[in-house]
């Protein structure tokens, strides 16, 4: 099997999109109030959401699942 690397504009929009996500995660975590944690967690999900869309769009499947 081989193994083609990701260009390195990919691998840092990924990178970025996963350190977004994680991010809002956490500030949701943080909140007391459930209605403000729920909109932090929608947003993390919609953006894992849409990057997952466009990287099958643009045919990028590795992006795709992860």
């Amino acid at each position: 099997m081989v193994m083609t690397q990701m260009d390195p504009y990919q691998r840092g929009r990924r990178d970025g999109i996963r350190h977004a996500i994680t991010w809002l995660h956490a500030e949701a975590k943080k909140m007391n109030d459930p209605h403000a944690r729920m909109v932090l967690d929608n947003a993390a999900f919609a953006l894992g959401n849409e990057s997952a869309r466009v990287a099958q769009a643009r045919g990028d499947a590795d992006a795709a699942q992860k």
